[in-house]
Order: C-alpha cells, then structure tokens, then sequence
C-alpha cells in the first residue's frame, strides 16, 4: 500500500529552503540538506519540486506573499513606528526573508526572467511606500517633522534597509543591536516634534502645490 503524501511537506520544504538558501546561497545550498531539515530524503525533495532553481523561486515566492502583506495598511498599525517596529522585529526573528531576496538580487541576478527582478523591485518600493504614507499621516497629525518628506522617506529606508544588511552579513556584531524598538527611536528622533515644533511640513523643493513627496520612490 503506497505511502500517503504529508499535506504539510511542500511548505516545510519552502521553509527549509528558506533557511538553507539565505544561509548559503543558492550555489552552497544542498537539496539533501534541505530535504533532511523538512524530515524528507532528496527524493522527497523532487517528488515536489522539479529543480533547485523551483524550489528557490517557490521560497522567494513565499517570503514575498508574507512580506507583502506586512506592508499592506492595516488598522492596528496606525503610527510610523509601528510599522517600522513590526518590520525590523519580523526580519529580526526571520532572517531568512532578506536573506533570500539578497540572494535574489545577488548571485541569481541574471537567472530568472525580468518579471521575478521586477517583483523584487516591488516589493521594496510597496515598504518605501508605506514608510511614506505613515511620515504623511505623522506630518498631518502633527506628530513628525520634515522640511523635506521625500528625503526623509529615502533616508529612514534606506537605514532599515542598512540595519539589515548588517545583520544578515555580520550577524554577531548586529547582535547588541537587535532591540526593534530602540533602533527605531534613534531613527526617528530627528523627525519626531517638540511642543513649538511646526505640525506641518512644507513641500520638498521643486513639489506641485499639495504634493508631499516628491519625486517618488
């Protein structure tokens, strides 16, 4: 009588693959490996997965869709720091998620078809985007300050987006500084308001008329 096939495997094949991929690369990476951390011999692997190459675009997939709806608005996430908070704690706790992508955009750059690069780009621009609305929504509100909301957009991704890197390529020396709530209280620091601090930004140098962010990003 044939073996019944686990329901649960394929996704803990992604996630092991995840792992395996972000630590090694995909030119490092071992499907045996993999396929022993998911409880399965490299048959197992193959049974789901026809290719190395399918089996790390269905883990970038994956880590993509979580991602994606981590950016996406939702209501209990209501403050810049939340979601910045929320975002670093995430990486934090899944390394593997920047990992992949890093490995996507390094040693598989010219691998897969412009429309898996183009997702990639999208994805980063979806975070950028929503640092956006939140410095707006703060600048509204009276909460935040910035002569110039388009750089400051830039600059606070482009910090988040350091701090991981930091902690993906040298991970003991990132880790004193894994505390999500204090690495972004000294980001925002200069844009957070004092009492006689102005409760709006005029618009960035060269903005239309009601424009807050210009250029985009």
């Amino acid at each position: 009588m044939a073996k019944p096939v686990d329901p649960a495997l394929r996704q803990r094949l992604i996630e092991a693959a995840g792992r395996e991929f972000a630590s090694a690369g995909f030119a490092g990476a071992n499907l045996s490996r993999i396929g022993s951390l998911a409880g399965v011999t490299k048959g197992g692997v193959y049974f789901h997965f026809r290719s190395k190459e399918e089996l790390f675009y269905a883990a970038v997939e994956y880590w993509r869709t979580v991602l994606r709806e981590l950016v996406t608005p939702r209501g209990e996430v209501t403050t810049l720091r939340e979601f910045l908070v929320g975002y670093l704690d995430f990486h934090f706790r899944h390394p593997e998620a920047s990992g992949l992508l890093r490995v996507l955009a390094s040693e598989m750059h010219g691998r897969f078809t412009t429309q898996v690069r183009e997702d990639h780009q999208a994805a980063l621009r979806g975070v950028r985007q929503r640092i956006r609305e939140l410095l707006m929504q703060g600048t509204h509100d009276g909460s935040l300050f910035t002569t110039d909301p388009a750089l400051a957009t830039f600059v606070i991704a482009a910090t988040v987006e350091g701090v991981l890197s930091l902690v993906h390529s040298s991970p003991q020396d990132a880790e004193p500084f894994r505390h999500p709530e204090s690495v972004v209280d000294f980001s925002l620091a200069p844009y957070e308001t004092s009492p006689d601090a102005p409760t709006s930004s005029p618009p960035a140098p060269g903005a239309s008329e009601g424009v807050d962010f210009l250029p985009p990003l």
